[in-house]
């Protein structure tokens, strides 16, 4: 009952506060709006209130030098004719008579201070301003200029804010591409390859496997509702993907796999084997493999499994924040630094950053040339 009489306030304060703009705009119907609304000022009256639109800069100025300001709401004081009457209004009067006619007016509210003059009511011809508009025409055209302007800055922001994010990383899990607390713009994309830091809502399956664990080791579950998961694909639709010693890898062809080093998980003994182990199989179209740069502390693909492309809500593009680290994010590998080595018939592509390997590549079959590009001993270090 409390909410029906608050609704009916609401809507007879609303009624009424509409009700003097809604005649305002039935006014100024008749008379159209903005330069091509019907000049009121053949017509006006002692005391009616005209508004001056001027729209050449050279008039503008020309007029505002006596007194006559676009834009600003003036009182009629007086009506001259030239042959010295003074009509209280124009409209009983020859047309051609109105052409001359001059009028005294003065600013309906107080002007800023440079705008003042001492000499008002200023005496002006009524023909030297190419348009004069009545006040509720003038005030309705600023109405549904207003309007149009906030619905503009409306559909602007919206679109901005649907096309371009700024997000806050939330773990570890990218580190050392993405730190925790690092801002990144986002922007959507219908497309994604392999390589690209995307933007996701967590799907239902990762909620399943953090109830799956809680009740394994007898702790409070967590929700992922409203949390955002920044990862990096490693797979894309059409490829088989799969997991080896916890790092995700994909059969390229009958011959061919590319690996991608992630790293163990912290405390892999809480995820099933078949987390960090299993046979490579196809993704589904719309299917996304992702994981983090951070495999330690990192819980992606490997454990709950392919990401749909429609909880997927943008790339990660650059990092914004903090100012020392604004730059494009970084590719999970350098294609620049490869090494190629000969290893059980096998021809092996190690894709590194620094000296740690990132992913590499499995040929089998006879190699083809190759060379290495870093010493026996670097290998080596890095492929242990």
């Amino acid at each position: 009952m409390f909410r029906i009489l608050l609704l009916t306030l609401l809507t007879l304060a609303m009624t009424n506060a509409l009700s003097p703009l809604k005649a305002k705009f039935q006014r100024a119907k008749a008379e159209y709006f903005g330069m091509r609304a019907r000049n009121a000022a053949i017509n006006c009256t002692v005391g009616d209130t005209i508004v001056p639109l001027i729209r050449n800069l050279e008039t503008r100025q020309g007029l505002a030098n006596r007194g006559v300001y676009a834009g600003v709401e003036y009182d009629v004081i007086e009506i001259t004719l030239p042959s010295g009457e003074q009509p209280r209004t124009l409209s009983q009067v020859d047309p051609e008579l109105r052409k001359e006619a001059m009028a005294k007016i003065r600013p309906r509210y107080p002007l800023r201070d440079y705008l003042e003059r001492p000499d008002w009511p200023v005496s002006v011809p009524l023909s030297d301003a190419p348009l004069w508009v009545s006040r509720s025409t003038y005030e309705a055209g600023t109405a549904v200029s207003t309007l149009l302007f906030s619905l503009t800055s409306l559909v602007l922001a919206a679109t901005i804010a649907y096309f371009v994010q700024f997000v806050s990383v939330p773990s570890p899990s990218m580190v050392p591409t993405l730190n925790p607390g690092n801002i990144v713009l986002v922007t959507r994309s219908l497309t994604f390859r392999v390589g690209d830091v995307v933007l996701f809502s967590p799907p239902p399956a990762v909620d399943k496997v953090t109830k799956d664990v809680s009740e394994r080791i007898d702790a409070q579950p967590t929700s992922t509702k409203g949390q955002k998961f920044i990862k990096r694909v490693v797979a894309v639709p059409g490829e088989r993907v799969g997991v080896r010693n916890s790092s995700p890898f994909v059969q390229v062809s009958e011959r061919k796999f590319r690996f991608d080093v992630v790293g163990p998980y912290a405390r892999p003994e809480i995820f099933p084997k078949s987390s960090w182990d299993r046979p490579p199989e196809e993704l589904k179209r719309g299917e996304y493999f992702v994981s983090g740069d951070n495999g330690f502390r990192s819980v992606d693909s490997r454990v709950w499994g392919p990401l749909e492309g429609k909880y997927v809500i943008g790339k990660a593009r650059c990092i914004v924040w903090p100012l020392d680290q604004v730059g494009m994010i970084k590719p999970a590998f350098s294609p620049l630094n490869v090494l190629l080595c000969k290893q059980d018939k096998a021809l092996v592509l190690y894709f590194a950053s620094g000296d740690s390997v990132k992913s590499y590549e499995i040929i089998y079959g006879k190699p083809k040339k190759w060379r290495n590009s870093k010493s026996a001993s670097w290998l080596r270090k890095v492929a242990a």
